[in-house]
């Protein structure tokens, strides 16, 4: 294993893909890289002998800043978490991973997959036979499982397949103090009390009461999972890290649904293209796999790169079909001319297919590269919001979004929007040139936060809340907070204390250090 304490080869594990939380180096002792779960245990037995804080790191392409460790102490960084030891009735599958050798354990039979969480998605993909597949889909694909398992990440495939949690059987976690959990569906769930009672590898009893806030009926990834009779697996998916680190997960892989048949329609409205979606919804058992927005700043984005866009569209919805069901293109083709759509681009192979997931994947490069050009900022919304609110939310994403356009009037983009529309979950982007327009954009970012829960929605659909905050009436402010309160986030630290009682592990996700006491 290998252990790093030079600081400058510590850079790298300092921020993550937001670039807004940066932790100092002179604070981090060491980074270490296990390569199998003895060696976790060894770190965290160590660290919680020596009581130092311990930072969990996936991949960095969270936006959240959980992995950035601003209280100090040890990083472990889990990129080198990819072979599992072979297990009985299940095939290993070897195969040459991103980072190095690694491997897969597979039950064919039964669907059920074993993955080692420093493997990422693509990894996943790769290592998998071709006429099987893990559906759950987030834009960046060299996004560990472990992470994704952290924050309940979903993504495009997420409207059919549903996110992380649902492909999720069991879960093997690392506490701080070494001794270790194997949760498995169905077999540890909450009493009529909410109390969850569980045992340890060690033999250790334990008892945690769920918290008693509501989380509202949408896709969500906004603090502990919790709801009558729950299972103790669902309240570690999503955890960002403050219970224990990851080591095996278990997941149901699907059958590959025969050809995957995407297709891109543009508009010359935002209307138009909702209304095609409000079609399509209804029809997502038939295999209506995804449907993506992209509004008219989006697609400028990406216009040289491909040309043939339309001039003139305001809009364009990406979605994915599975070609099982065969009426589903001709009803495809027979909504989009009800709508009026000005074109779109049908991929009925699998190169076609690939190049459209191509445009799906290009705008974050292109927009980032845009950020890094004019020396711009991106503060991007994670809300999911019911039915019968989308269409609200979405002409207030547009009222701020212009309200920033007027109060600092320049060449250039100020806003995007994008994402899982039919999850109803659009991410609205703020484009910030100057520190001015920071300022600004954090006010208006509070504006839609508090609208998407006043509407009954989430503030985090699937990037989970990491360490951000939110200036309240000039104060800083835990982002979790304006969900659940104060009293919310004393309930998730009382339940970190049952698993981490020393407050070693990722301090600072979801609540800030002074709400232990």
């Amino acid at each position: 294993m290998e252990i790093r304490t030079n600081a400058q080869d510590t850079q790298d594990y300092l921020t993550d893909e937001s670039n807004i939380h940066h932790a100092s180096p002179e604070n981090v002792q060491a980074v270490y890289f296990p390569e199998n779960e003895d060696d976790v245990i060894g770190i965290l037995k160590e660290a919680s002998s020596s009581n130092t804080r311990v930072t969990i790191s996936g991949a960095g392409t969270g936006i959240t800043g959980s992995r950035v460790p601003i209280h100090g102490g040890i990083i472990i960084s889990m990129e080198r978490m990819l072979q599992l030891p072979s297990r009985e009735n299940f095939e290993t599958l070897e195969f040459q991973a991103m980072a190095g050798k690694a491997n897969l354990l597979l039950n064919r039979e039964d669907g059920r997959l074993l993955v080692p969480s420093g493997l990422t998605l693509i990894d996943i993909d790769n290592g998998l036979p071709y006429d099987l597949f893990h559906p759950t889909d987030p834009t960046e694909r060299t996004a560990q499982i472990g992470g994704n398992v952290a924050t309940n990440a979903s993504g495009a495939r997420g409207f059919f397949y549903g996110s992380t949690r649902d492909r999720i059987k069991g879960l093997r976690m690392i506490l701080a103090s070494g001794d270790i959990i194997h949760a498995k569906r169905g077999e540890c769930l909450a009493d009529e009390n909410g109390i969850i009672n569980f045992m340890t590898q060690s033999g250790q009893s334990h008892k945690v009461r769920i918290p008693t806030y509501q989380m509202p009926g949408v896709k969500n990834a906004a603090g502990l999972f919790c709801q009558p009779g729950m299972d103790l697996i669902d309240l570690l998916i999503g955890s960002e890290g403050l219970f224990g680190i990851f080591t095996e997960i278990e997941l149901m892989v699907e059958e590959v649904p025969g050809q995957m048949i995407a297709d891109i329609a543009f508009f010359d409205d935002v209307e138009a293209g909702m209304g095609l979606v409000d079609d399509l919804r209804p029809l997502k058992d038939r295999g209506i796999l995804s449907l993506e927005f992209f509004n008219d700043t989006a697609l400028d984005f990406i216009r040289e790169e491909f040309p043939a866009i339309e001039d003139n569209a305001l809009s364009a919805i990406f979605l994915e079909l599975s070609s099982q069901d065969p009426e589903l293109p001709e009803i495809l083709a027979t909504l989009l001319k009800k709508h009026g759509s000005l074109r779109d681009w049908y991929a009925g192979n699998r190169l076609d297919n690939l190049e459209l997931k191509e445009f799906r994947h290009a705008l974050p490069d292109k927009l980032n590269a845009y950020l890094k050009q004019h020396d711009s900022y991106k503060m991007g919304t994670d809300f999911a919001v019911p039915p019968k609110a989308f269409r609200e939310m979405m002409a207030h994403y547009q009222a701020i979004g212009e309200e920033f356009k007027t109060q600092h009037p320049r060449e250039g983009v100020h806003y995007t929007m994008l994402g899982h529309i039919g999850d109803h979950h659009v991410h609205f982007n703020f484009i910030a040139q100057t520190p001015e327009e920071r300022v600004t954009a954090s006010s208006l970012y509070l504006k839609l936060a508090r609208k998407a829960i006043e509407l009954g929605g989430t503030i985090s659909a699937e990037h989970g809340v990491g360490k951000k905050t939110v200036i309240v009436d000039g104060v800083e402010t835990p982002y979790l907070e304006l969900m659940y309160g104060k009293t919310g986030l004393k309930e998730i630290a009382e339940v970190k204390k049952v698993f981490d009682p020393d407050l070693l592990l990722n301090i600072g996700n979801m609540v800030p250090f002074e709400y232990y006491d």
